[in-house]
Formats: C-alpha cells, structure tokens, sequence
C-alpha cells in the first residue's frame, strides 16, 4: 500500500502545480506589461497627460469620476482669482472701482468656502469673482500674469465661470484636463493598447518629491519626461531664483544620464505650445532674454522651439542612445493622440530591437 500516493499528497501535488502555473502566468502577463516612467520638474503638464491617456485609450472618464473633481474646477476657479487679487498688489494696480474693495475681502477672507460631501461654491463668493472680474483693474493684472505665478488654465476657469459656478454644475472631461492638482506620492495608471498593457508612474515633480522617483526605476522600459516649453522666463513656486526650463535642463540631464536608464528609451514632450507661442508672438519677453545663447530672430516660434530642443538633447552624453523629442500641447486631446500613437510604436520598436526579436 505504501507503494500508492495517499489522497492527501493528490491534492497537495494539485496544490503545487495550481502554484506553479500561477506564478508562470504572473511572469508571462509581467513581460507583456510596459512599464513608463513619468518625470519631469513642477507645472510641466505631467499628471495632464496622464488624464489624456485615460481618455483616449481607457474609455474616458465615468459620470461618477467627473463629478468628483467638482470640487478640484471649482476651487482652482477660486483660487485662481485670488492669484490675480495678490498679483495686483505686487504690480500696484489699483481695483476700479471702491466697492469691489468689499468683493475682494470676502474672496481673500474666505476659509473652507466648499464643503466636501457637497461641493456648492457660497453666494457671496459667486458674486465676489464675478464682479471682480469686470473690474479693470483686476483684468490688468490678469493680462499681466507673466510676471508673477499664476495658473496655465486660469484664463480658460474665468471664461466658464458661470457654467462652473451653478449649482447643478458636473465637469466635462475638458474641464478635468485644465484642473490642477498639484501631485504628491506615487499615481499609477495603467491602460491597454492592442494587447499591449502599459503601466504609468506618475510622481511628484516638485524638489520634495523627487526623493521618491528611485522607487520607480526598476524594470523602466521607458522614460516620458515633460518639460514645459513656456517655463523659459518663469522660477519655480518652491526656488523663485531658479528658472525652471534650466531646471528643467538639470533634471533632464540626471535622468537620461542616469545608470537605470542607460538601456531604457527616453522620450521628451517639449509640451505648452500654445503658452510658448503666445508668448514668443506677442509679449516682449523675447527668450534671448532669458537664454543668452539663443542668437535667432525673435518672434519665431520655430526657431526658438528647436533652439530649446538642440539644448536638451544636447544634454545627452550617450552618443548610442536616442532621445525622441516630441512638440506637445498636453490639454489638445487630437494632437496628444497622434503624438502618444508614434511614442507607443517607438517604445515597442526599441524594446523589441533590445531583445533581439527583429
């Protein structure tokens, strides 16, 4: 009898070989998952194009989802005016007129203004930015926002105001890419593309964060880094000395210079086109200014877009590995859609060259 299994070691055998394919599977489905690294400094349009890739290759967001980021439109809104409240102090701009003076007090006052389980914004504060935003002098301080920080989508906030401002407001998924959350920890968002599974890691961009990238480096097949094309005449919100397309430079060179990533493909959106053209095209803060380098013509877009290119991939000390640059402007879904096609093919080229499958 001794010479028969028992039922015992029947089952415990089943048991073992139930384990065994689990973990083979787990590896199989772990080498068809691409995993991207996110990087890149503060208010460069990172998490913005994360909400892309949700939209355009994950079937958008619920109804459930776009209600929760009512409160985040709303208070961007808020915020945003009080920005520009703050900004005519620095300038010394005056408000237009004295009874706004009351208007102003309530928005800059105001504490808690939403409440969480019902995010309605107060009358008072309904009245207080719309009035404010017919006063002159208030408008002359929003058209002069280049000189302090404000919000990119601010302009965008304060055309909708009224939508956003109703009670019965829901946020479309435009209103969700233009709204600000500024990231903190670790966000992981994954999406499928033809079979092929991507895993996105987008972390903080701020100095305090970066501590926490490392934790990311492993298995990076490869790296999407972002660096806002309209940040050449800006400092950053936590350095007011520091000019964040040089920080940005600095932070690109550690990165594509780095000893993780010495086999992994580097792509880089050169992103906020539209900011970038707005500003080289019709404000005097011309980027031989800022970058004493550049020698091309002012007022050419395309002339200063490639003279910024030249200086990042320039940044690159590995002749072997190519840096793939790519013009975006992160909250247009149809260019983000042509540009994330040609980004996905060439991470799947690169790696399938890697391991010697073509």
């Amino acid at each position: 009898m001794g010479c028969f299994p028992s039922v015992e070691d029947k089952s415990a055998k089943e048991r073992s070989e139930l384990i065994d394919k689990k973990i083979l599977q787990d590896a199989r489905d772990k080498e068809n998952i691409i995993k991207l690294l996110l990087l890149g400094a503060g208010e460069s349009g990172k998490s913005t194009l994360v909400k892309q890739m949700k939209i355009i290759h994950d079937h958008g967001f619920t109804e459930k989802e776009l209600v929760s980021y009512k409160l985040t439109v709303c208070d961007n809104l808020l915020s945003s005016m009080r920005v520009v409240l703050n900004g005519m102090g620095q300038l010394h701009i005056n408000l237009e007129h004295a009874r706004n003076k009351h208007h102003a007090a309530v928005l800059l006052t105001a504490t808690e203004p939403f409440m969480t389980s019902r995010p309605e914004m107060p009358h008072d504060l309904k009245v207080a930015i719309r009035e404010l935003w017919k006063d002159a002098g208030v408008r002359q301080s929003f058209d002069r926002s280049f000189d302090y920080q404000l919000n990119d989508s601010a302009a965008y906030f304060f055309e909708h105001m009224d939508r956003i401002m109703d009670r019965n407001f829901v946020p479309t998924p435009n209103d969700v890419l233009r709204s600000r959350v500024r990231t903190t920890g670790i966000i992981e968002t994954q999406i499928k593309v033809e079979n092929v599974s991507y895993r996105i890691y987008d972390v903080g961009g701020q100095r305090s964060e970066r501590r926490k990238w490392i934790q990311c480096f492993d298995d990076v097949k490869a790296v999407l880094f972002v660096a806002a094309l309209s940040g050449y005449d800006m400092t950053l919100f936590e350095d007011s000395n520091t000019n964040r397309l040089e920080e940005s430079l600095t932070l690109f060179q550690a990165i594509c210079n780095n000893k993780f990533f010495v086999n992994t493909t580097m792509i880089l959106f050169l992103n906020k086109v539209d900011l970038f053209k707005e500003k080289i095209l019709y404000t005097k803060r011309h980027l031989r200014i800022y970058m004493p380098n550049y020698n091309g013509p002012d007022r050419n877009v395309e002339s200063a877009g490639s003279f910024i290119q030249g200086e990042f991939t320039a940044r690159n000390h590995n002749r072997k590995k190519l840096v793939y640059p790519h013009f975006t402007t992160a909250t247009d879904t149809s260019m983000v859609q042509v540009v994330l096609n040609v980004v996905l093919d060439t991470i799947i080229m690169e790696n399938l060259e890697r391991t010697s499958l073509l």
